[in-house]
């Protein structure tokens, strides 16, 4: 082992590591032509308000019950 490493020479390498793309990057801007897309995002916006009303009024009744307790 000793005669093996006595011939071994070290070498510094600086390999440059490739910069990923972001993941959502390709996605950028893909409906900014789309007619339909403000639509859409109204229904999305809507339907956010309406089941976080939902989700209001179960944690109060889970609030209310555990008073109850």
């Amino acid at each position: 082992m000793t005669a093996r490493l006595e011939k071994v020479e070290i070498v510094s390498l600086e390999i440059e590591r490739p910069k990923p793309e972001h993941p959502w990057m390709k996605f950028a801007g893909m409906f900014k032509d789309d007619p339909d897309f403000e639509e859409v995002q109204a229904f999305i916006e809507e339907d956010r308000r309406q089941l976080d009303a939902e989700m209001e009024i179960y944690y109060h009744q889970l609030d209310v019950e555990e008073k109850v307790k």
